[in-house]
């Protein structure tokens, strides 16, 4: 009901309860639009809780939380460099070899701290993730690899009798070639008229035993050999040249034989015809061509394994452009899942394939 006179005194008209009416709570609201009220903050709640974002919020933040505290419990490990007694024998032995003298203690601390300091921004530059795609460090990854497969393949001395099976099936690799000794005396035929006349004179002098060294004309070519191989003379005078010098005998001088330079004047004084040495007499050479093969085919099989991880693609060459050869679009690369154990631990024994393919 509405009275006449305000309760300001002014004439101003104001609501008067009736004595039934129930009473407003703390917020001014009745206990019906209360009601209401929290109905709708129900219903907006079950809302929000169906919405995918909020789970996704939701779901973010506690795996922030379970990072967060995992990297508190592990950043003392991360954060931690142990410098220990060898790497400090280490440096001081570098410094040793450098500056022929041991380092004073103020230089070992600036050598210790050097390497502190190398170590700290190894790591961060490794969190940072700056070596990916550096060539330079993909290739010195590749070569430590190189080395440890090498390290891997190392063997015990094998017995004679697996060095000879292995010398019977490489005869080429330790056959001692022919070997030639012989003195020339060259002859350039653009300075004689009659060239043919001139050989026939220098041998009658040569075989009356005249000094070569003061006959024929003068070049930049030696005057001899002693137990050179063929191929060693070929390097010098040319093939034509090692190829006749093998069918002449040893004894006195014969000529004219032909090169690319002219004709010579050629007495054969040794020959050793090719032959292949016993075991015992290169065994030492042998072990090490064993050795070299055996580790080649062990990391090519490591490598063969590894490889069999991979799939490698290659995708569509653009029109013109370049492709290696045997090479065709795959399906998109799969990397093979499953712990294998051994492979890098080569198995010597197996053989190994030597065909070369482009490495992932």
């Amino acid at each position: 009901m509405t009275g006449a006179i305000g309760a300001n005194g002014q004439g101003a008209p104001v609501q008067i309860r009736p004595a039934d009416a129930p009473l407003p709570d703390a917020c001014g609201f009745a206990p019906g639009a209360r009601a209401q009220k929290t109905l709708r903050e129900n219903m907006l709640m079950r809302k929000l809780l169906r919405e995918p974002l909020v789970h996704f919020l939701i779901l973010g933040a506690v795996l922030f939380l379970a990072f967060d505290l995992t990297q508190e419990k592990s950043q003392p490990r991360e954060r931690r460099i142990v410098v220990t007694a060898g790497q400090v024998e280490q440096l001081a032995a570098q410094f040793s070899r450098t500056w022929m003298r041991s380092p004073t203690p103020s230089e070992l601390d600036g050598l210790v701290e050097r390497h502190v300091r190398s170590e700290i921004f190894y790591r961060e530059a490794l969190a940072m993730g700056l070596g990916q795609d550096d060539p330079y460090v993909r290739n010195r990854l590749a070569l430590k690899l190189e080395v440890l497969l090498d390290d891997l393949s190392a063997e015990a001395e094998p017995a004679d009798g697996e060095l000879a099976r292995f010398l019977e099936q490489h005869l080429e690799r330790f056959a001692e070639p022919a070997r030639l000794s012989f003195r020339q005396v060259y002859l350039d035929p653009q300075r004689h008229p009659d060239p043919a006349a001139e050989v026939e004179r220098l041998l009658e002098l040569l075989r009356s035993g005249a000094d070569p060294g003061a006959l024929g004309d003068v070049s930049m070519l030696i005057s001899g050999f002693d137990t050179a191989t063929p191929e060693e003379i070929a390097r010098q005078f040319g093939q034509d040249f090692a190829e006749a010098l093998v069918g002449i005998e040893p004894g006195g001088w014969v000529g004219p034989v032909r090169s690319a330079f002219g004709v010579h004047l050629v007495r054969v004084t040794q020959r050793q015809p090719a032959r292949q040495p016993a075991l015992a007499e290169i065994r030492d050479a042998v072990l090490v061509e064993w050795r070299d093969q055996r580790r080649r085919e062990a990391k090519e099989q490591a490598y063969r394994r590894l490889r069999e991880r991979y799939e490698v693609v290659m995708e569509p060459a653009a029109e013109g452009g370049p492709r290696p050869d045997g090479v065709s679009p795959a399906m998109p690369a799969k990397v093979r899942s499953g712990d294998e154990d051994g492979a890098i631990a080569a198995a010597p024994d197996a053989p190994a394939d030597r065909a070369v393919e482009e490495r992932p």
